[in-house]
């Protein structure tokens, strides 16, 4: 039985590790994106990149992400 825990427990370390990786992955297209230049001629494409990374950690997550702006201001629901 000791065997089949130490499988279990590669099997969790290894998708935490992918975790983590996709994590740090999503923040360094954060930190790297440029805010202040709007005529980035690669805007829409990274922004595609960010949000398609932010699906896949969310999905890696079983999170199902839900945002709602509502006509009080805006804000985000979780």
């Amino acid at each position: 039985m000791a065997g089949s825990q130490d499988m279990f427990d590669a099997i969790v370390m290894a998708d935490e590790s992918r975790k983590m990786k996709v994590l740090e992955s999503l923040i360094g297209m954060i930190q790297k994106f440029p805010y202040d230049d709007p005529t980035y001629d690669k805007l829409h494409e990274d922004l595609d990149k960010i949000r398609g990374k932010f699906k896949q950690f969310c999905s890696l997550l079983n999170v199902q992400p839900d945002f709602k702006v509502s006509a009080k201001g805006s804000g985000l629901s979780f």
